[in-house]
Order: structure tokens, then C-alpha cells, then sequence
């Protein structure tokens, strides 16, 4: 079993990775978000939209804080490549985590390529071994 960690990511997200506008991603900390998951050295597979394609990298500097303090710590750009103040970086980190955590987990993506690679489904069955590709 490979030790990797899922990200799904909308489409505007995940061109901001493949274009390397962006390299740290801000979760809500909890659930599957905590450093027992989200920890320097492991791998990460950015997924766009479930099945349309990964990009894959490996964790970097991990930051968990209010979001003031992430941002004190990582330039906002670098978060929310699109946007032209750290207020408005805030507030997009807002409208995309609805629920507006009082603690955040922000990690650094340090991708193996921006070449959009495939998703590999795997067959339903456990002793079908067929790999599916989608694009």
C-alpha cells in the first residue's frame, strides 16, 4: 500500500497547482486534516473533480494555526494565487471552507510534475486485479 494522502481539489484550485501559482493548500484541521495525516515527507495526490486527472507531490512545510497565524507564516499568495490582498485571500479561504474552522492545517505541495497525469481506478472486485484509466 502506497502511504498517500487524497486531496480533492475544484478546478480553479487545481490549475492553480499545475500552473505554480500555488503551492500550499489550507484545509479546516480535523478528520483526515491533523499532523497525523498531513505530515512533511509523505506523498499527496491532488485530484481534479474526483476522476478528471492528479497531479501528485509530496508534503513540504506544514503550518497549523488560526488563519492569522497561517498567513503570518505563509504569504497569502501562495495559498490564493488569485488574489490581491490578504483580505481577499481570507476572504476566499472563507467562502471555501464553509464553516469557518477556529483551527487550519496548511501544507506545502512539492509536485513531481504539472503534467496532469491519468486516474487509475481500480476494478470493484478485490481479486480483479484490471486497472482502469480514465482522463
Amino acid at each position: 500500500m502506497i502511504d498517500s494522502i487524497f486531496v480533492n481539489l475544484t478546478t480553479e484550485p487545481f490549475m492553480d497547482f499545475a500552473m505554480r501559482g500555488k503551492g500550499y493548500e489550507i484545509r479546516g484541521y480535523g478528520r483526515g486534516f491533523t499532523e497525523h495525516y498531513v505530515y512533511t515527507g509523505r506523498r499527496v495526490e491532488l485530484r481534479w473533480a474526483w476522476s478528471r486527472g492528479s497531479l501528485w507531490g509530496t508534503i513540504g512545510e506544514v503550518v497549523v494555526g488560526t488563519l492569522d497565524e497561517i498567513l503570518d507564516k505563509i504569504d497569502y499568495k501562495q495559498i490564493e494565487p488569485r488574489a490581491v490582498s490578504r483580505e481577499e485571500a481570507v476572504s476566499e479561504i472563507n467562502k471555501t471552507l464553509k464553516n469557518k474552522p477556529e483551527k487550519y492545517i496548511a501544507f506545502q505541495v512539492i509536485l513531481d510534475s504539472t503534467e496532469i497525469q491519468p486516474v487509475v481506478k481500480r476494478a470493484k472486485q478485490k481479486d480483479d486485479m484490471q486497472l482502469k484509466f480514465e482522463f
